[in-house]
């Protein structure tokens, strides 16, 4: 048995409360943010009393893992629905504006999976993030997804491209930093609103030229020895 099932309820009907109350939990942290998340408002709006919430999720923190897991399942849902093997350059698209989908429309999900807090501990590609109850075997299914399309996008690099030595993976975490610098300034506001769509577009352009090409750095890469 893992975390996400010892945290389900046994008794008939409490998975129903438990759903009710989890989906009344993410439309607050929506609001709110995952700092003033309250206990009490979520009693409050789901009409039973704290030590309801307490029976049900163990407190605070059992509530805050539950969201944490139902993010990385809807983040998990935008990735897959993306797929497009046959495409690499397409399929990895997807899976760039997938991610700023997922992050626009679960604001509060994402600034709890992903708002600095050390929540985690890596492991290698097929344990990342195995510190936290998250519905896959991989633990961080998303991360993988766009390991294998960049990987798929560097098979298909032209004859003659310089190769980098860099594997996919190295590769896939600066594309992930260079998103969630990308999504989180929008999110922040740091972006006018008209301005979004282009500036990611062109965020895309730019990942798709350094991923694909896959060119050795010109120059030094620490800024200091230049």
């Amino acid at each position: 048995m893992n975390d996400r099932d010892s945290a389900q309820p046994s008794a008939p009907g409490e998975g129903a409360l438990r759903d009710r109350l989890l989906s009344i939990a993410g439309q607050l942290l929506q609001k709110h943010g995952p700092d003033k998340f309250s206990i009490r408002e979520l009693a409050r709006e789901g009409a039973i009393s704290t030590m309801g919430i307490y029976t049900v999720f163990g407190g605070r923190a059992g509530v805050m893992q539950a969201l944490y897991a139902e993010g990385f399942a809807k983040q998990h849902a935008h990735a897959a629905a993306a797929v497009d093997r046959e495409n690499p350059r397409q399929w990895l698209i997807g899976e760039l504006y997938a991610y700023r989908n997922f992050a626009l429309g679960n604001v509060g999900l994402y600034r709890l999976m992903f708002g600095g807090e050390k929540r985690f501990t890596p492991a290698g590609r097929d344990r990342q993030f195995q510190g936290m109850a998250v519905p896959d075997a991989g633990a961080y299914p998303v991360y993988s997804i766009l390991v294998d399309a960049i990987a798929a996008c560097l098979a298909e690099s032209p004859a003659g491209t310089a190769r980098s030595v860099r594997s996919a993976e190295t590769l896939a975490h600066v594309v992930w930093a260079t998103l969630h610098g990308l999504v989180g300034l929008e999110i922040a506001g740091y972006v006018y609103a008209e301005a979004s769509e282009d500036r990611f577009k062109t965020g895309v352009a730019c990942i798709l030229e350094w991923v694909i090409a896959n060119r050795p750095a010109a120059g030094p890469l620490n800024p200091a020895s230049a």
